[in-house]
Parts: structure tokens; sequence; C-alpha cells
């Protein structure tokens, strides 16, 4: 993997955007460096490379703190080789709006081929592993294969012993193994504590045994076999019980349908003139829309004839309009045509005016501008001449200024020196100032510290007192807490038991209350269900009844069509029967005998047409009839329905709470609630008792920690006021080593300061810092002085040119003057011309308002013409459509005529059929639609109801007699409920037993289960266990050093091993080895090949021997995170700050050993001597305003 190409925009220091290309920077070099002052931004450089691979820097945890501050944006990018492929990786963030204090939004990140420009992957979580997988290498491999760890392996040559495990843990990344061993320990300790816990359990589990089983299996059959007896007498007597409700209920409902049998059929009686009353209002409805048709046709025919009359009118109008319409147009085209020959010649007349208008315009356009441009020129003129005596004015008056400044810089002189010495006298005097202050505060402290000294003594005094004092009351309570702790030793498991007794007794409350209840449901329900069903059977009966009557009516319409088919078929002949003649055949059947020719057959086929309209309108209404009481049947079923499932549902939970009865071994009588709301209460207040003691225990309780902590807090007051004091001294003594230090150090600053003002002519004394400012002053007046004479050379050299520039620029301006005055002359005879010839063509004064005007003239004449046409094009149309609808008027008065004749002889026979004598007869019986429908729904609802009740009524008796004639008991209802109800105890008892006994089976069986799989579970968790047994014994610890040190003693074999590659070429003389010393396994040793092979630690190494032994291991650590992939490029971070002249020049041949090996090194580094060593430099310069810019060298 090799570094080609970095990318940046407001990183860090570098603000902006800059970008290295490596392969032009170093050409055919493999060796550059990065410079610059500490904190200038060379890191930062690396920072770009590993954020815009892996979106994040091994020196920030947050990516965002890299943008430049006041900045909106940043981007990171770089472009990468792997295996001879070339890639670009970006990262890139900003704020909201790209402003400096807008909100951050989300990063992104793309990886791309450059060749094809073709994304690879966009997604900020999924480009860090894209590159993972391309080059082999995650975040902490990337950063020890290239980013050079050569500070660190200098750390680590140089640590103790104890500190060198950690420092090669960090450094080889080998942490997983410290967390294994201590994974294996945990999970060791674990499974252990579980086996043990589960043979406890084991233990606990208790078991019936055989013999006891066997009875009370035994007793459990029995029990079983006398309550299924038990329960077939039950069954029996709950028959007959119900036998006995349903007769009685049936007798009830008997007399009840008798009585409303009665009732509806007077009140029937009452409404025969309703009944009465809707025939007729039914017959008027079957001749109602002939009736309303006659009368809308005669309507129609009488509004026609009006608009006939009033179109007529409208026409004769229209055609003398016309005429004069036709007359007027005639006479404005003759105007039209004279106007059109006059308008043509003056627009050709005033084209070719407007033609020289324009000429002259631009003639006149010119005149004006050189004009002005003359103008202008004279003003310039005489600015340039009053600029000139300006600047000559300037001239002199600089010119004795810098006279009398030079005669203050030679008569000065001696103050010049001051420009280099101010900054070390200022230095001097304000350390001058500081031991000064120094001295003063080191004396208060003195003088405090005595103070504090003696007021720590009092105060441990003190608080020893009080420590023995809370020692005594801390006994008295611990002594009370440990009798009550005996008191309530058992409390937990009496507590624990009366909890659950009274979570039963709440249970079985509630289960009595919710039992009660189900029964009164349960009774409700059924009820329902035998009421529903007796009904059900009632509307069955009506409804096949109804079938019935529908189908009859059926026929019959069926009948009746059949009819009025032959009847219009006998109609049809008789047109044809008249040209029949006796003894010619007949042209349809061929019969020479016509017998109906002279006995006609009376038909009609509207009596029948009217028959048939009443009959079908019969059959609706039973048809609604049938439909409603269906509708009534599917309600009543579905109520059947929901009773039953709801029943089931009822008898469900019922069962549910007699099997809670029968799990607690409870019986429920009379008094059973009473009995349980006593003992809750019992219970309630033992409980209430043994929370009082528990909570009278955990006051004493708080009472003694109280006092434990305020002995702790006294104890610990007494050893930090013990501490202090031994604090205290050793401050005063050291303060008083200050004070000796800094008297000599005033001292010699006096001496120091009293040469250097006496040069200058001033007196070091109380009033130095009054001196001080006088040389400041001094040096300053000195500086303003030379910059003062520089700035006046200046602007008299500036004022000598600009004299020659205004000399030019005059001369200049006379000259074009001369020439702008023979243009102007020119082209102003030129304009007198063109105006001349403009007048002889057309002498108006405004051309505009002329054209206007014959424009205005030509258009009013020929719009006033237009117009007409097009009036006569409209009255032509609306003459032609009158024609038309008088035409059709006409016509459709004839045919609505016959068609009110055909309606009119319909009406009166449809009066006839429907036994109407007259219109008035009609129309009184005539009702409203809402009238007519609720008289018909009363009528229909009554006959409906007292159909009902009647069915209801034979039914019920049918039924009644049918169970008198069963008589299954002659004992009275409430004799059977006694003895249902003594049977039931008898049935409760049996069943309670038989619950506990299946209970107590039941769980003997489960336990039994428990008992053999926890036997089972436990073999397999021990031989399961004996692998992490083993584990922990290899490589197990709590702390994780047994199976770190191994893999570290491994990993750092490899690295010496890879390290000594590198070493043979960087220095010959060296190679690495580990200590075979079994307490020092991490120790480094190095062998001297140019003494004879000798075995020395690597603290006898010179520094820059350290340097190339450092720089190994990182090499060799690069090489072992690479692993799979070739690493082109390396950076080295700082690490020369430290080395001498001679080791530094050791450290540069191995960095130029390093180089011949083709690999991209970059060194980072302040160090002078190295810059000047390697040519290439990337430098990183700082601006002075915390930002940095790059130099390319």
């Amino acid at each position: 993997m090799k570094i080609l190409k970095i990318k940046s925009l407001n990183i860090n220091s570098l603000k902006g955007e800059f970008e290295i290309d490596f392969e032009k920077f170093l050409k055919d070099e493999s060796l550059f460096a990065i410079t610059g002052p500490t904190g200038a931004g060379k890191s930062t450089i690396l920072d770009v490379i590993t954020c815009a691979l892996y979106g994040r820097t091994a020196r920030l945890t947050n990516p965002n703190e890299l943008m430049s501050r006041h900045t909106g944006e940043c981007l990171c990018e770089v472009e990468f080789e792997v295996k001879g492929k070339v890639y670009r990786s970006s990262w890139s963030q900003k704020r909201a709006r790209k402003s400096s204090d807008g909100a951050f939004q989300s990063a992104k990140m793309e990886i791309s081929e450059v060749e094809t420009g073709k994304v690879l992957e966009s997604y900020l979580s999924k480009v860090p592993k894209y590159i993972e997988d391309l080059s082999g290498l995650d975040f902490d491999r990337f950063i020890q294969s290239m980013m050079l760890a050569q500070g660190s392996f200098d750390a680590f040559l140089k640590a103790r012993e104890n500190e060198r495990s950690s420092l090669l843990e960090k450094i080889t990344g080998t942490q997983i193994y410290k967390q294994i061993s201590q994974e294996i320990y945990q999970t060791y300790t674990i499974k252990n504590d579980e086996i043990k816990l589960d043979e406890n359990l084991l233990g606990n589990i208790e078991l019936l045994s055989n013999e006891v089983v066997a009875e009370k299996t035994l007793i459990l059959n029995n029990s079983k076999a006398q309550k299924l007896e038990l329960d077939t007498k039950g069954n029996e007597l709950k028959k007959v019980i119900n036998w006995l409700e349903n007769l009685q209920k049936l007798e009830a409902d008997n007399t009840k349908y008798i009585l409303e049998f009665e009732q509806i059929s007077l009140e029937k009686e009452n409404k025969k003139e309703d009944f009465i009353r809707l025939d007729l209002a039914n017959k008027a409805l079957n001749v109602q829309p002939i009736y309303q048709e006659n009368n809308s046709l005669t309507q129609i025919i009488n509004q026609d004839k009006e608009k006939l009359e009033k179109l007529q009118k409208e026409l004769e109008d229209l055609k003398q309009l016309l005429q004069s319409k036709t007359n007027e147009s005639l006479k404005v085209k003759d105007e039209l045509d004279k106007e059109k020959v006059s308008f043509d010649t003056n627009s050709k007349k005033l084209q070719e005016v407007r033609t020289l208008q324009t000429k002259i315009e631009s003639k006149l356009q010119n005149i004006k501008e050189l004009e002005n441009k003359i103008s202008s020129q004279n003003e310039q003129k005489t600015k340039l001449n009053e600029d000139l005596k300006v600047v000559k004015t300037n001239q002199e008056k600089i010119e004795n200024e810098l006279k009398i400044i030079n005669d203050y810089l030679i008569k000065n002189k001696n103050d010049e020196s001051l420009k280099e010495e101010i900054s070390l006298i200022s230095k001097n005097v304000n350390d001058y100032k500081d031991v000064l202050k120094l001295l003063k505060q080191i004396e208060e402290k003195l003088q405090n510290n005595s103070l504090n000294e003696k007021t720590l003594q009092d105060s441990v005094t003190k608080a020893k007192k009080e420590f023995d004092e809370i020692k005594v009351l801390f006994d008295a309570k611990d002594k009370e807490y440990k009798e009550l702790e005996i008191q309530t030793s058992n409390f937990n498991q009496k507590e624990s038991n009366n909890r659950d007794r009274l979570k039963s007794i709440e249970k079985l409350i509630t289960s009595i209350d919710e039992y009660k209840r189900l029964l009164e449901s349960i009774l409700k329900e059924e009820n329902i269900i035998s009421s529903s069903k007796d009904e059900l059977k009632t509307i069955k009966t009506n409804i096949e009844e109804k079938t019935k009557l529908i189908n009859e009516i059926q026929t019959h319409i069926q009948t009746l069509n059949d009819k009025r088919e032959a009847e219009l078929l006998i109609a049809k002949y008789e047109s044809d029967r008249v040209n029949l003649k006796e003894g010619e055949e007949c042209f349809l059947c061929g019969s020479k005998e016509h017998p109906f020719v002279n006995h006609k057959k009376s038909v009609s086929a509207d009596e029948t047409t009217s028959i048939i309209a009443q009959k079908k309108q019969i059959f609706d209404e039973e048809n609604k009839a049938l439909r409603t009481i269906e509708l009534n049947l599917s309600k009543l079923e579905t109520k059947i329905e929901s009773s039953t499932l709801e029943l089931n549902k009822l008898s469900k939970n019922k069962e549910e709470i007699e099997q809670v009865f029968s799990s607690l071994n409870f019986v429920l009588t009379d008094d059973s609630k009473t009995n349980l709301e006593e003992e809750k209460q019992l219970l309630e207040d033992e409980l209430r008792n043994i929370v009082k003691i528990r909570d009278e225990k955990e006051k004493v309780l708080i009472q003694r920690d109280n006092l434990q902590k305020e002995l702790n807090t006294k104890q610990t007051f007494v050893l930090q006021n013990e501490q202090e004091l031994y604090k205290l001294k050793s401050s005063i003594e050291q303060l008083q080593n200050e004070q000796t230090q800094n008297i000599s150090k005033k001292q010699s600053l006096e001496e120091e300061l009293s040469k250097v003002y006496s040069k200058y002519e001033f007196i070091f004394d109380e009033k130095f810092e009054e001196s001080f400012r006088n040389l400041v002053a001094k040096k300053d007046s000195f500086i303003k002085n030379e910059t003062s004479k520089k700035e006046l050379d200046a602007k008299l050299q500036s004022l000598t040119i600009q004299l020659k520039e205004f000399d030019t620029k005059i001369k200049s301006i006379e000259s074009n003057l001369k020439t702008d005055d023979e243009q102007l002359s020119k082209i102003s005879n030129e304009t007198i011309e063109l105006q001349t010839q403009s007048k002889a063509i057309l002498d108006v004064s405004d051309l505009n308002i002329f054209e206007k005007d014959i424009t205005s003239k030509f258009n009013t004449i020929n719009e006033r013409y237009n117009s007409l046409l097009k009036d006569l094009v409209n009255l032509n149309a609306k003459n032609e459509s009158l024609n038309t609808q008088i035409k059709e008027l006409n016509q459709q008065q004839i045919n609505d005529n016959i068609k009110l004749e055909e309606i009119t002889q319909k009406f009166n026979n449809a009066l006839t059929e429907n036994s109407f004598s007259s219109k008035e007869e009609l129309e009184k019986a005539l009702l409203p639609k809402e009238l007519r429908e609720e008289l018909s729904f009363v009528c229909k609802a009554l006959e409906e109801k007292c159909t009902q009740i009647q069915t209801l009524k034979i039914d019920t008796a049918e039924k009644l007699s049918e169970q008198k004639e069963l008589n299954l008991t002659d004992k009275e209802l409430q004799t059977l409920n006694d003895e249902l109800k003594e049977l039931q105890v008898n049935i409760d008892e049996l069943q309670k037993s038989i619950g506990s006994l299946e209970k107590e089976l039941e769980i003997n069986a489960s336990n039994m289960k428990k008992h053999e799989d926890k036997i089972k579970e436990l073999e397999n968790k021990k031989e399961a266990f004996k692998v992490w047994i083993k584990l922990n014994e290899m490589i197990g610890s709590a702390s994780g050093d047994k199976f770190a040190k191994f893999a570290q003693g491994i990993t750092l074999d490899q690295l010496i091993y890879l390290a000594n590659k590198h070493l043979q070429i960087l220095s010959p003389r060296y190679e690495l080895q580990r200590s075979s010393d079994s307490s020092k396994l991490l120790e480094i040793e190095i062998i001297d090949g140019f003494q004879g092979d000798v075995v020395r630690p690597v603290s006898t190494l010179s520094g820059g021997e350290s340097f190339i032994v450092s720089l190994s291991l990182a090499l060799g650590l690069s090489a072992l995170a690479s692993q799979k992939i070739s690493i082109d490029s390396l950076f080295l971070d700082e690490g020369f700050g430290t080395l001498d002249s001679d080791s530094l020049e050791l450290a540069l041949n191995a960095l130029n050993q390093l180089q011949s090996s083709g690999k991209m090194v970059g060194v980072i580094s302040h160090v002078e001597a190295l810059k000047e060593r390697i040519p290439l430099q990337i430098r990183v310069m700082p601006k002075g305003d915390g930002t940095s810019i790059l130099d390319l060298n």
C-alpha cells in the first residue's frame, strides 16, 4: 500500500485548501521531511490521511474537532495504490448553511476508482470496512504499519521492569490476551458456582415413597367412582326441576296470550274505517299516473301557443332592422375606399422624413458629445495646473522636515543600541519585580503557616477526645442491635408463610363473589335461551304460512298474465275479421267458415291489467312482510347463539373457579366468606406486628451506622489533620529555602541593571520603573524618527515623479482640444443641410401627431364598416333561427292535441275500471304519499300483530298440553331444590378430596421429573466444566497476566526477528535477542558484533544507537501488523529532539540506509540539523493567527 496524493480543506491549523502530490514532489527521491515549529500542524498531515481512510484519527476521539475554527466545511482526501490499482477515499463534514456558527451536519465518506471514477462505497459506516477488506489493515494495524512508533519503542527500551509489560501491550496491540485470560477465569468461577448451587437444589427436592403414592391413588379412584354416581342422581333431579319451572312458565304465557288476542281483535274492529280509506287510496293510485299525464299535457299545449305568438311578432321586427343595416353598410364602404388612397400617400412621405430625422439626431448627438468632451478637457487642464502648485508646495515642506530629523538622529546616535538591548533590560526589570513580589508573598505565607500550625495542633487534640466519646455510644448501640437481630431471626419464614396464606385467602374471597355472580348470570342466560326458542318456533310457523300465501298469489298473477295475452291476441285480429267473406278462405288458417264474424266475443284486456296490478301490489306487500319476519328470525337466532356462547363462557369461568377451590382444598359454605375474612384480619395484625419490630430494628441499625460513620469521620479527620500538620511543617521549611534563593537572585539582578542604567545616564534606585519607562521612550523616539526619515524620503521621490507626470498630461490635453474644435465645426454644417431637405418633403411641427391623426381617421371608418358587416351576419342567423322555431312549434301543437285526445279517453276508462264516477271523486280519494304510507303501515302492522298473537296463543296451548301429559313428579319445587342442594354439598366435598389428592400426586410426579432432569443436567454441566478447569489451569487468572505475558513473549520474539532484518541494513554491528533469564522474559538485550558478540543490556547504548534500535523495532512492528500487504509509505513522527550532534549524525545515516530500501519515508521533526540534511521538505509555516500554510521545497 502506497500513499500517492493527499488533499485537505480547513483541517485544524491548515486553514484553506492544500494538496500534496507525492509522485510529483518526490520524483526519483524517497526520503523527505515535514518541518515546522512545534504546534504548527505537522502531525495534522497524518490526521488527514487516517481520517480520509478510516473516518477518525489517533489523536482525536471526535473527528468534528478537525474542522478549522471560523469555517463552515472541511475535507480530507487521499489517493493510494494497492496491488497496482489506484483508489481515492475522502471524508467531509459541513455545518448548516456552511456557516461557521451552524450546527454540524452528518459527515460523509466515499471511496472510488481513480481511473474510471466509479464509486465503490459511499456510506460512512461501510467505507472503513471496505478499505480494511481492500488493504487487509484495520485502523489500529494501519497506524502501527505506516505511522512508525519509534518514540514508543524508545520509551520501551528505557522503561523499568514493571512498566515494560504494559508498554509492549500498548505498542503491539496485544490487550486481547489479558482479556481472554480474565474471561476464562471469570467463566470458570461462574460455572463452578452454578454446579455447587445445582447440587444444593437437588438435595432440597422432596419425593413421596412408592407405598404412599399407591395408597393415595386407590383413595382417588374410589372417590371418583362415588362422585360419578352422585352426579348422575343430581342430573335427574335437575331435569325434574326444569320440567316444573317450564310448566309454570307455559301456564303464565297461555293466560297472557289469551288476553292479548282479545285486545288486538277489539283494536282491529275500531280501525275498520282506516282499512276502507286505504282501499280507496290504492285504487286512486292506479288512475293517478294517467290523471297527472293529462294535466301536464294540457299545460304544455297552452305554453307552446303563447310562445308561438311571441316568436311571430319578433320575426316581423327583425326583417325591418335587416333592411336598414344593409343600406347603411353600402354607404360606409364608399367612404372607406377614398380614405385609404389618402392614407397610403401620407405614409410614404412620413417614411422619407423619418429617415432624414434619424441622420439629423445622430449628428446632433455627435455635436453634444464633442462639446462635453471639450468642456471636460478644459476642466482637467485647470485642475492639473492647481495640483501642480500643491505638489511644489509639499516638496518644499518635506525637504524642511527631513533636515530637522537628520539633525536629531546625529545628535542621539547612542540611543540606537537600545533597539537591541531594551528586551533584555525589560526581562531583567520584570524578573526583579517578580522577585520582590515573590519575597513578599513568601514572608506572608511563612507568617500564615506558623499560625495554621498551632491551630491544627489544637484541632487534632480536640478530635481525639471526641473520637473516644463516640466510641462508647457506638458499642452500646451495637449491643442493642444484636439483641434485636436474635429476636427477628425467624421472622422472614414466618412472614413469608403468612403472606402466602393471605394471598390465598384474598383469592378465595374474590373467587366466592365471582362464583355467586356467575351462578346468577348462568340462570339468566338459560331463561333467555328458553324463551327465545319458543318465539323462534312461532316465527318459523308464520314464515311457512306467508310463503304458502305468496306462492298462491304468484300462481294467480301468472294465470292473469296468460289471460291478458289471449285477450290482446283476440283484439289484434278484430280488424282482420272485417275483411273475411263467407265461402272464401281465411288468409291465416285457410278455413272457409268464419264463426266469429257474426258472433263477436267481448274481451276486456284493460280490466285484466288492472287486476294484475292489484295482485302485484298485494304480492309486493306480502313479500315485504315475509322479509321482515325473516329478519326477525335472523335476529332471534343471533340472540340465541350469543346467549349460548355467553352461557358456555360463564360455565367455563364457573368450572375454573371450582378448580381454584379444589386446588386450595376449599369447600364453599354459607359461612365461608365470613370465616375467611376473620382469618385474614388475624394474619394482617400479625404481619403488622412483624413490620413494627423490624422497623424498630432498622431504626437501631441506622443509629448504629450513623455512629459508625461519625466514628470513621472523626478518625479520618484526625489522620488528615496529622497529615496536614506534617505537610505544613514541610511547607515552612521549603518556603525558607525559597526565600534564601530569591534574595540571592535579587542581588544579582540589581548589579546587572545598575550597569545598564548608568550607560544611558540613569541611576538604578527605588524609581527604577520610571527610569525604565524613560529608556523605552528614548528607544521609541529614536525608532520613530528613523521611520519618519524613510517615509519622507519615499514621499519626496514620489512628488518628483508626480511633477513630471502633470507636465506631460497638460501638453496632451492642449493638443486634443485643437483637434476636437475642428471636428465640431464640420458636423454642425452637415446637420443644417439635412434639416433643410426634411422640411421640403413634409412641413409639419410633429411627425408622431401627424401619423397618429391620419391612422386614427382611417381606422375609425374601417372599424365602423366591419361592425356593420358583423351585425348583418348576426341578424341573418337570428332570422333563420326564428323561422325554424316557428315551424317546429306548429308541428308540436298538432302532435300534442292528438295525444291529448288519446290520454283523455284512457283517463275516462281508468275511472270506470276503478269504480270512480267522476274526476272529483278520484281527487277526493287521492292521498299524499306520506299519509297513504303511514295508513298502510298502521293497518298492516295491526294485521300482522293479530296474526302473530293468534299463532303464539295456539302454540302455547299445545305446548302446555304436551308438558302436562309428561307428569314427571308430584313433589313441590322447593322440596326438589332442597334435595339438590344437599346432594351438591356431598359432591363438592368429594370434589375437594379428589382435587387435593390429584394435586398432591401431580406435584410428586413433577418433583420426580425435576429430580431426574436435575441429575442429568448436573452430569452434563460437570462434563462441560472439565474444559474450563483445564483452560483455567493453563491460561486463566484474575488479573489476566498469566496468558498476557506468555503471548507477549511470543509477540516479542516475532518482533525481534523482524527488527533484526532491518537492523542488519541500518547497522550491521548490532543484533537483538530476548533475555533468557526467567525473571526478565520481556527484557531485550543487544549483541555487539564489533566486540566479539558480547551480550549487553540496551541501557548501555548511546543516544544515536538507541534511535537505530527503536527504529528497527518500529519497522519490525510495521511488517508484523501489515503481514499480507507491502507497506511502501512510512511516516516517522518526531523522536529526534533529545539527540546530541553525534547521535543525530548516526540517526541520519540510518535514515539514508532506510531510503535505499525503496520505501517512501517521511520524517516529521523541528530539529534544524535534520532539516539541513534532507533537501526535500514540506514546510509547515505559521501565519501568526493560529493557522499555517504548506510550502513544498
